[in-house]
């Protein structure tokens, strides 16, 4: 019976050890496999989180670009990267979408030195295939008249041979006000002002108000333009370039400026603003016959002599800055026109991409 009884306590000894001995065993796969899903999850997220890094980088300089054969190498989060990327196909402009493939490659939780074929060996990896349409940003605002106010701080008189044309000079996107204000009381102040009905054309409202209308987002963004390289700031007898349909440019007028040396035509950006207290700052004449083609922005003042047959074409804006309580004489006369052009909107695009160099990336397909 005592001998009986310690058998069956040894057994059970025996036994409960052996299980013990499973549970042990089976903690310690569980904890290795939780660990390696751990290790793979950590590379999985690094591997996509070296793409968002990439196109920072690239948004700093456009010629940053890593090959296959010398590819980006980094660490990120612990983990090893190497990337690079193809370029697939370039948009026709500037503002058209560029394709671009990315290729990241994350290794995490191996032993040895970083990149070596020790530690790759050793480590989870995961790679990451994502093709990305990359548009660059030109921060252009939306149009919504030939002749735009974004305040209601301003005077309004329209005579002589001038016109505001609202009808879109392309034939490609819709027609839009000729002018567009703010307030209701300032499209009664247009009317009132404007000597010809004729000078106002648009297939829809020649005149048309826009609560939503503002100036704010454009004083940021002339603001910023303000500050690149490559800017053109006009005054005194201009004889300079004045941009072009291939390149077109942006043209700050803070001081009288007059355009000679045969100046016909302009393309990109054009800002006239007042710069303080003499009478002709920040004034432009236009002696002669002159085109501009894109975003015409006036900036605290209205301060154009038009004694020739000047053409605006694309779209024109009037606005004050924030804290600028100008008051803004919008005087139109002799023969200028301003004609909305929605192709003519796209030379001011262009020259904003330019200056700028921010991209838009818009995910197409990913492969893991």
């Amino acid at each position: 019976m005592g001998r009986g009884m310690i058998i069956l306590v040894v057994g059970s000894i025996v036994v409960l050890g052996i299980i013990q001995l499973g549970m042990n065993n089976q903690r310690e796969r569980i904890m290795v496999i939780s660990s390696d899903y751990a290790k793979e999850v950590q590379a999985k997220n690094t591997a996509h989180s070296a793409i968002q890094l990439a196109m920072e980088e690239i948004n700093q300089d456009e010629s940053w670009a890593p090959s296959e054969n010398a590819p980006w190498v980094t660490d990120v989060d612990g983990a090893y990267i190497e990337l690079y990327y193809d370029q697939l196909s370039v948009g026709a402009t500037a503002t058209d979408p560029d394709s671009i493939r990315i290729y990241s490659t994350a290794w995490y939780g191996g032993t040895g030195t970083r990149g070596s074929s020790e530690y790759k060996s050793s480590s989870s990896t995961h790679t990451v295939i994502s093709t990305y349409l990359k548009t660059r940003l030109d921060f252009i605002p939306e149009a919504k008249g030939a002749l735009g106010f974004g305040t209601d701080n301003f005077t309004f008189s329209l005579g002589g041979s001038a016109t505001i044309n609202g009808n879109d000079a392309s034939g490609t996107c819709p027609d839009l006000p000729a002018v567009t204000v703010t307030t209701l009381l300032d499209e009664v102040k247009v009317l009132a002002g404007t000597s010809n009905s004729s000078a106002l054309q648009s297939s829809v409202d020649k005149v048309d108000y826009d609560p939503t209308m503002t100036y704010e987002p454009v004083d940021e963004l002339i603001a910023r333009l303000s500050n690149q390289p490559g800017v053109v700031n006009v005054s005194g007898n201009y004889k300079g370039d004045f941009g072009s349909a291939a390149d077109p440019g942006i043209f700050f007028v803070d001081s009288y400026a007059k355009l000679t040396g045969g100046i016909t035509e302009g393309y990109g950006i054009m800002v006239i603003r007042s710069g303080g207290e003499l009478e002709l700052e920040g004034a432009l004449s236009l002696a002669g016959n002159f085109t501009f083609n894109g975003l015409i922005v006036f900036e605290n003042a209205f301060d154009l002599d038009g004694k020739g047959t000047p053409d605006l074409n694309g779209s024109v804006l009037i606005g004050n800055t924030p804290g600028d309580n100008t008051v803004i004489d919008v005087d139109i006369s002799g023969n200028l026109s301003v004609q909305y052009d929605c192709t003519a909107i796209e030379y001011a695009k262009l020259a904003s991409a330019n200056h700028l160099k921010q991209n838009r990336y818009t995910r197409v397909s990913t492969f893991e």
